[in-house]
């Protein structure tokens, strides 16, 4: 018989072992740090098939930020990964449905992901609330339209003084556009911080005119010498900015970057101005936008009470639970708060499923085009265009982290 509980210390290992198996990872080296493993293991739920670990899955302890600034708490959801010897036997639903419990008890408003595959996670609520972007330029090709005016500077730190320079940018940054969610303390030394001593892995810091980081850029170098040239990649990893002048400072510090003939960046938000900075916009080349953060609404009212609306307006909100009950949610909201209150006798103006308002929840996608996709039922004329009126967001939601 199947059971699904949290790990101890002395299980941690299989756990590791399960996980790895399950995502085809290579093994773990000896020297990397464990504090990302290692937190919160009260917060795993892993599958045991007659005292044997075949599943394993966990959340953490995030914070979401909300469109208007406002912060929720959410359950980070991670490591999700079923032994292949125990597909299809239900195994991912137990965990799922345990780690969506544990998340309940605690409070959590909603619980978040990133998506291994695309396919998996609507069946249980999640909607794909923020996306991604992946973009190449050659260097060739990298010149701003404008010259970019700098009362700062960008230096070349070293990890020591990275850490916490990092860590309170990413923090400005976090609170500034929905859809970001917390890095805590235990997630920078394992997750960004990799050892890979075959790694050329550089980091940079702006700071403004008083001397205040506000932007970093981590970045590596990719690639060999050939026939006397270098044919080497800037492989953008992680670039955040508390302001636009700090990222386009950024930006100019990438483009200069020698010995490069190609810039790859993976983790853009959807709305990256650089295209517009750019004297030949379309040199910047679009490799993929796909799901980045993916939501399920757990207390719906408490959500969309969390968040402000570019337009004042009232709208009631039918949510359909597949094969469940149907709840109703009439929502007022404006640019400066909004409340909402469960309201079964209400008549709906759109009905939808849990899955369909996480995607519509922080403003990524829009209420008429997951309409026209059959995901929004309008019962009331204009009912979309009000609410499209009301979710819409700006910047555009981003997750620009991963976990």
């Amino acid at each position: 018989m199947l059971e699904v509980r949290a790990v101890t210390e002395a299980e941690l290992p299989a756990m590791i072992e399960v996980d790895r198996r399950g995502f085809g990872g290579v093994p773990r080296s000896s020297d990397r740090a464990d504090t990302w493993v290692r937190a919160e293991l009260d917060r795993t739920r892993c599958a045991f098939d007659a005292g044997t670990l075949v599943g394993c899955s966990r959340a953490y302890t995030f914070e979401m930020t909300m469109p208007g600034g406002a912060s929720v708490p959410v359950a980070g959801v991670s490591s999700v990964a079923v032994q292949p010897t125990h597909r299809r036997r239900g195994v991912l639903t137990s965990m799922i449905g345990a780690v969506h419990d544990d998340a309940r008890e605690r409070g959590e408003v909603a619980s978040v992901l990133t998506a291994s595959e695309s396919v998996i996670y609507k069946r249980f609520g999640y909607g794909a609330a923020t996306w991604k972007l992946g973009a190449t330029l050659a260097r060739s090709h990298a010149r701003f339209a404008r010259p970019v005016i700098d009362a700062g500077r960008v230096r070349l730190v070293t990890r020591g003084e990275a850490d916490p320079l990092y860590r309170e940018v990413y923090e400005r940054v976090q609170r500034g556009r929905a859809g970001m969610v917390s890095r805590p303390d235990f997630w920078w030394p394992e997750v960004f911080w990799i050892p890979d001593n075959n790694c050329a892995f550089f980091d940079a810091v702006h700071e403004d005119a008083d001397g205040v980081a506000d932007g970093f850029v981590s970045y590596e170098i990719r690639g060999e010498w050939f026939g006397g040239f270098a044919d080497r990649e800037l492989f953008v990893w992680d670039l955040q900015a508390t302001n636009p002048a700090a990222r386009a400072a950024l930006w100019d510090f990438v483009f200069g970057v020698d010995l490069v003939v190609k810039i790859v960046a993976v983790n853009l938000p959807i709305d990256e101005p650089l295209r517009f900075m750019l004297a030949d916009p379309r040199q910047l080349r679009t490799d993929f936008v796909y799901d980045s953060l993916w939501v399920l609404p757990l207390d719906v009212a408490a959500l969309l009470s969390a968040r402000t609306y570019a337009s004042a307006g009232t709208l009631t909100i039918e949510v359909v639970e597949p094969g469940g009950p149907k709840g109703r949610f009439v929502l007022d909201g404006g640019p400066d708060g909004a409340s909402c209150i469960e309201a079964p006798e209400q008549t709906p103006d759109v009905t939808l499923n849990r899955a369909a308002l996480g995607a519509a929840l922080l403003g990524g996608n829009s209420w008429a085009t997951l309409a026209h996709a059959g995901e929004v039922d309008e019962h009331t004329t204009g009912a979309l265009a009000r609410a499209d009126a009301m979710f819409v967001t700006a910047p555009a939601p981003a997750t620009l982290t991963w976990f």
